[in-house]
This record gives C-alpha cells, structure tokens and sequence, in this order.
C-alpha cells in the first residue's frame, strides 16, 4: 500500500504565516482549501485556530475502500468517514491523548453514536480499530496520505494474490501454493512428493512480509509450523519444525495470480467477494460467472431486508466469498468457492475443476467408468471414514454437523479426491481425502489427470 503525505492549510485569511504539524512536526504550507476541507473546518467553532487538515485513503478490514479528512485545532480532531462509492459519510470527532494516538467517535447523518475509531498516525500513516457503538463488532483501518496531485484508486484485490512455488526435497518435487487474503491471512497447500503427503497450510504474515504457517493433514492434525519472508517473492526461504525435525526449502516462484475483488459497503452492510485470475480465458469466465450470481443474489437480499440506518444496525450485514485453491499444476486448476453471509445461517460452496489445457471444467464422466457410481462411492467413504475424525467423537454439536451435512464439495488434488464440507462460522471447512489408489479400477485410462494417478 502507497504511504503518502498530503498537508493543506487554511482559508488564506486565518492564516499568514507557516504553521507546525503537531503530529509530524512538518511545516504546514499554505494550499488551496478543496471542498472537503471546508467542510471539515466548518465542524470547528473556531476554524481560525485549525493547525492542519489531513486526508487517509485506505481500507475498512482490507477490502472496503474509505477515505478519512481530520483537522485539529491543538486540542480538539473533527473530521469525517466516508464510502466514497456510496457517499456515505460519517462525522468524527474527538481527541489526541498524545503526540499520535487518536480517539474518534463516529457519528451518522442523525448525530447518533454509530460506532468509535482508535489508534495512532505515524508519520504519514493512520492506523485504527473500528468497533460499533456498543463494541460488538470491529474491524481494523489502515490507511495513508496521497501525495499532493496524486490521485489513489484503492480496490479490494490490491495487495491479495495467489501463487505457485516449486522446489525439490529428497531428490523429488515439492510444490506449494499461497494464497494473501484480507488483514495478511494466508491460505494453500504444501506437496511433498518425498513424504507422499499434501499439507494444508494456514497462518498469516505481518506487515514487514514475514510469515507463520501450521501445516496440517487431513483431520486437522498438524504436522510442522512453517517461517519465512515474503519480501522476496521470487524466491521464498522457508524453515520446516514439526516432530523434531527440522527441514529448510529454498522455493521458487513459478506463477503469479491477481486477485479479482467485488466489494460494496453502506450504513448497515459489506459485502466482498475475492477470487483468483487465471491465465486460462474460459475458467474466468466460469469463476465470474459464479461470483456474480451470488453478488446479484447478495443485492437482493440486501435490499429485500430494507435494514433503516440506525447504530445497531451498523455493519450489521456482513458477506463475503472467497476461493480455496486445492490444486494447481501445469494441466490443472481446482479449488472451491466458498460463501460466508450473516443474513443465511445455510452454509453454501461450489467446487471448481479446471482442465488448463481445455478450458474445460472436469466432471465426474471424464474420470470415471459409466458402470461406477461415483457419488454414491464417495458418500459411503464419507460416511466409513468421517466417524474417525478426532472431533467426531469428542464433540456432539460438531457430529450433529457432520452427519447432516456431509462432505459434498470434491475437488482434485495431486494425491487423490479431497471432499469438503461447506464453511462452517465455529469449525471452519472439514476434508477427507480418497487417495488415487482406491478409486484407480474405477477411473477411465485416458481420464484429464492420468498423470497424476498412480
């Protein structure tokens, strides 16, 4: 994200000499007041004695664009919030209790306490949590300065991708995936071909690059924590601890995915929608397909619900949509959709199986005999198999789940089929996985992932 600086002064009468930045400790030079500004120094009763008026441009939980403009006066900060797709705008007010810090209510069109921002500026950089009026919701804000004459066009997908890393290990291929989602979140998978094993990955990186990832296998047991520094993303150094042994790769990057992101945010809702582009043409169109329907259906209900603008209801409506990479070779790409929405308590997700070669999505029929009922296979294996879930015996809501649910996503990987319960608020998503060598009699020879069954 750009850090940047945009210092403006007052109307030209209040002011004739250069002021001090009590923050920055910068010179404040005069500059043409744009509509903004003036709106800010009418919130003072005495607009004479502003020092400054700074604008943010950022983002409300990384996704959300919002600009922030305060001014401060030496004792007293007012400004506002806005959505500057929906020209929603909030008035915030309050303090500095030290040279940085800040200490802000927000208030809506009605002057009623809608919810309170807190944190600090430095340098050129605001950083906050956001929590509702009564501190039930939150969010984090993080925003920065344009430079004078610089315009920031700040979407949803900057600073998100999905990559691809290859290595060897053992004398064999290693292939890992990564994906950077909201707030430094990281997702994917590792494949060890020396230990015929495929981890999921789950962790975060800090703002400085550097990264922590548990590694897990199927059942959510986890099998080493993972170190590194996304700084260089060419070339990733990662450290391997997990059952005393210590391993360290050395990946290379092979592929870059943007992100695509589809966001809206108001008074009362946010949605977003966050999702991989590929260099294969039609499975873009398949994922923008899908991601649009559930944004059209999302409008809908949004609408449908007519939530009035009141501070309990501030962010009270929250979806987002978001994929799950599975696999990812030079022939395949396969994952899941998966739909998160406060207003439908029904879990929802699509599986994706992408031939790269073809363009294609990869069915049932193109990897299995007629004679094989492959639905009805993978329901009885979910059902012999799911009872040995550590979970399933120690937690009865979890069982509850499970047995009315299932495992109804299936997506390839290079070890087998892996099924997927849909997201699930408490217990996240739940996987199984078929390995290859037990659905080998029933797949057809020239199926689109031959190579990787054994």
């Amino acid at each position: 994200m750009l850090k940047i600086i945009h210092y403006l002064l007052l109307l030209l009468p209040f002011v004739s000499v250069t002021a001090q930045n009590p923050v920055t400790n910068t010179p404040v030079r005069p500059a043409g007041l744009s509509p903004r500004d003036s709106a800010v120094l009418k919130l003072f009763d005495q607009p004479a004695n502003v020092k400054w008026i700074r604008t943010f441009k950022g983002r409300m939980d990384d996704v959300s664009p919002i600009d922030i403009i305060i001014g401060f006066d030496g004792r007293n900060c007012k400004g506002f919030l806005m959505y500057p797709k929906n020209k929603i705008r909030f008035k915030l007010e309050g303090t500095f209790p030290d040279s940085n810090r800040l200490r802000l209510e927000e208030r809506d069109a009605a002057n009623q306490l809608s919810g309170r921002l807190e944190g600090r500026i430095h340098s050129r950089r605001l950083e906050a949590d956001w929590t509702n009026y009564n501190n039930t919701l939150g969010a984090r804000v993080e925003a920065d300065e344009p430079l004078p004459g610089q315009t920031l066009l700040l979407g949803g997908g900057d600073n998100k991708w999905t990559s691809r890393y290859l290595t060897r290990f053992n004398n064999a291929r290693a292939d890992m995936v990564l994906s950077r989602l909201h707030n430094g979140y990281l997702y994917g998978y590792l494949w060890i071909e020396a230990d015929a094993k495929t981890y999921q990955l789950r962790g975060e990186a800090d703002k400085t690059g550097n990264f922590t990832l548990k590694a897990f296998l199927p059942g959510q047991k986890q099998a080493a924590v993972m170190t590194g520094s996304l700084k260089t993303p060419q070339e990733l150094d990662v450290k391997w601890s997990g059952n005393g042994e210590q391993r360290e790769f050395k990946f290379t990057q092979r592929e870059r995915l943007v992100m695509g992101c589809l966001e809206n945010s108001d008074y009362t809702s946010a949605y977003d929608a966050l999702y991989p582009r590929t260099a294969c043409p039609n499975c873009n169109t398949w994922l923008d397909q899908k991601i649009n329907a559930w944004t059209a259906k999302t409008k809908t209900a949004l609408s449908a619900e007519k939530m009035p603008s009141t501070p309990e209801n501030r962010n009270k409506q929250r979806g987002s949509a978001w994929a799950e990479v599975v696999c990812w070779t030079e022939n395949i790409f396969t994952g899941y959709l998966i739909f998160s929405e406060t207003w439908n308590p029904a879990a929802q997700g699509i599986p994706f199986n992408f031939d790269i070669r073809t363009g294609k999505e990869i069915k049932f029929g193109d990897l299995f005999n007629k004679s094989f009922d492959a639905q009805k296979w993978m329901e009885d294996f979910a059902k012999r198999e799911s009872p040995k879930m550590p979970q399933f015996a120690a937690d009865v809501k979890y069982r509850e789940w499970i047995v009315a649910n299932g495992f109804p996503l299936v997506a390839i990987r290079r070890d087998g089929l892996q099924l997927a319960t849909h997201f699930h608020p408490d217990y996240g998503q739940q996987f199984l996985v078929i390995p290859f060598s037990e659905l080998k009699p029933y797949m057809k020879k020239d199926n689109p992932v031959a190579d990787l069954v054994k």
